[in-house]
């Protein structure tokens, strides 16, 4: 098949780039592939100082593993949007891979839907949230104004597949569960008496550092140590006082700022569990990070978590926003830290958390026929 994915690519930071990187490698495989990146993601207004390149990743580098891969995009300029819809068009492909996240992209994908849709070509939605985190009612109009337009979706969890289907009945909606990451191997971790706890990645609200915190001086009487490595988006004194008045600063080590994928091995090799405390969320990229690198995950009872852990298997569920449940939590993995929690994860995730079987769903989704 003749395919177009259209998403950002490193050098572009983070997880969806990572995600549609590890996607377009799995397709180039397999099809003939337009992968149609960005120059510009968003303007600073949006993004504030924070860099969204990674300067450790070489952009020549990326593009010379692809054979159509061009960095022409830019949200903020409707001439780029016209310029990409005319790149598909001449292409020609059987279907547009959009990969949807945050509602920032509704105004430039409803111009490309409708150009897309004037020339008939097919358009799959790969819903890494189908609404964003921090989301308000006018995120959500937003959100569904642009789903609706096409019929064709994959999710990443089930509560997401019958959140579509609640404002958008005629959709074909199936669920796969987030891939793997795949990043540089770790050097072997070095034996040690404490349970490492690692929280990971841009901290936010949402994701519940403060509920972690609280739980961890529930443990003071336990070997427990907690690494926090990422970058702030705001508050980050907040936490710092929040440490130092628990009296836990022994015992929590924040590493601030964005961690580039080079350097990603030695946090999870240190780690024995990645911790997700989130109050909501939907699907989580650092679950699939953890299980890549063999290590299992304590997290919430949130969105599609459910559907990502076997509890007691690859990791373990708590109750949300309750410092106490997650505290259980963590002494549940002191009291099973003999489990083979690398071998669970990689039964668990064999044949459901591949970027091959992602694909599969991909070509069953656009191969179906139209109603």
């Amino acid at each position: 098949m003749r395919l177009c994915l259209i998403g950002p690519m490193p050098p572009f930071r983070g997880g969806i780039a990572r995600y549609c990187y590890l996607l377009a490698r799995e397709l180039e495989k397999r099809h003939d592939l337009l992968v149609l990146s960005y120059r510009r993601q968003y303007p600073p207004l949006l993004y504030g100082s924070k860099p969204q390149i990674d300067p450790d990743v070489d952009r020549a580098s990326v593009q010379a593993e692809f054979r159509n891969l061009s960095f022409d995009l830019d949200s903020a300029d409707p001439r780029s949007w016209r310029r990409t819809a005319a790149a598909i068009a001449d292409f020609n492909p059987d279907a547009v891979i959009l990969p949807w996240w945050v509602v920032y992209w509704a105004p430039m994908y409803l111009y490309l839907l409708r150009a897309l849709k004037r020339r008939g070509i097919k358009v799959l939605f790969l819903c890494i949230n189908v609404f964003e985190h921090e989301d308000n009612l006018l995120k959500k109009l937003l959100t569904k104004s642009v789903l609706r337009q096409t019929p064709s979706m994959i999710v990443h969890s089930a509560q997401e597949k019958q959140e579509i289907l609640q404002f958008h009945p005629g959709a074909r909606v199936a669920m796969h569960l987030l891939p793997l990451f795949d990043y540089p191997s770790p050097k072997p971790a070095k034996p040690h008496r404490e349970l490492h706890l690692l929280f990971f990645g841009f901290v936010r609200p949402y994701k519940g550092l403060d509920v972690l915190l609280n739980a961890m001086a529930q443990l003071e009487d336990r070997d427990v140590v907690l690494k926090i490595a990422g970058e702030f988006w705001k508050d980050e004194e907040q936490y710092r006082r929040q440490v130092a008045e628990l009296g836990i600063a022994e015992r929590v080590e924040i590493v601030e700022g964005y961690i580039p994928e080079q350097q990603m091995g030695e946090y999870f090799s240190w780690a024995d569990v990645v911790v997700l405390p989130y109050k909501k969320s939907r699907t989580s990229g650092i679950i699939a990070t953890a299980y890549g690198y063999g290590k299992p995950v304590l997290a919430t009872r949130v969105g599609g978590f459910g559907d990502n852990i076997d509890d007691g298997g690859s990791g373990r569920l708590v109750a949300p926003n309750d410092p106490q449940a997650l505290a259980e939590g963590i002494r549940w993995f002191l009291e099973h830290r003999d489990l083979d929690f690398a071998g669970n994860i990689e039964r668990f995730t064999r044949k459901s958390m591949s970027w091959a079987s992602l694909a599969d769903a991909i070509e069953e989704k656009i191969a179906a026929p139209r109603r």
